[in-house]
């Protein structure tokens, strides 16, 4: 009598069939880290929030539970008398870069896998059969250098939360914010890469 392939021979065969399709285990691991560390940067903006707001959530439903991420980003960049013009700057190059990281990562999480080229690209709301969407379409090109830049761009927006949760903790630290204004701004650009790559590559100058 044949035994059956266990769990683990099973998970080979179909990440064989995975790297057939143009997923190589390097670009695997990258999905992995980005989608990992994005769900790190979302917990963490959500109590940073509390704490720039001054929200007292015990024994409440916090206003984030029942918000998009892009309300949450919103709020993040609101001016407010406690943090510093510099810091504020700061924030709201997180807020732009986080816009189009999550547009990102939805595209890649939620959207339609279509072969193009080497690797494939998610279309997330691609209106295949003619069906009206809430939300626009967009796209996401993947490669181990993209995932990178993912990678990257959300573990700088995770460093901006920490930072800005421990100013409100101890206003002495938001020059510890202020001082990665250059990274947060690298984020950003990266992110806007990412969102818009087909736009880019479509332009003679990129």
């Amino acid at each position: 009598m044949v035994s059956r392939p266990t769990h683990n021979e099973r998970s080979a065969k179909i990440l064989s069939r995975v790297d057939a399709w143009g997923f190589p285990p390097a670009v695997l691991q990258r999905f992995g880290a980005f989608v990992l560390i994005w769900g790190m940067f979302e917990s963490r903006l959500e109590m940073c929030l509390w704490a720039l707001r001054g929200d007292q959530v015990a024994g409440t439903r916090p206003w984030t539970d029942k918000t998009p991420i892009g309300q949450w980003l919103d709020e993040l960049a609101a001016e407010r008398q406690h943090v510093p013009a510099d810091c504020l700057h700061v924030l709201r190059y997180a807020m732009n870069a986080g816009k189009d990281l999550a547009d990102y990562r939805h595209a890649i999480v939620h959207g339609w896998m279509f072969a193009t080229g080497d690797m494939p690209t998610f279309i997330r709301n691609p209106g295949l059969f003619g069906e009206k969407r809430h939300r626009p379409t967009h796209d996401a090109h993947v490669s181990e250098n993209l995932l990178d830049m993912a990678v990257d761009s959300a573990w700088t927006l995770c460093q901006v939360v920490s930072l800005a949760k421990a100013g409100c903790d101890d206003p002495t630290t938001w020059p510890e914010l202020a001082a990665i204004g250059s990274k947060v701004r690298r984020a950003m650009s990266q992110a806007g890469e990412l969102r818009h790559l087909t736009e880019l590559m479509n332009h003679e100058k990129y």
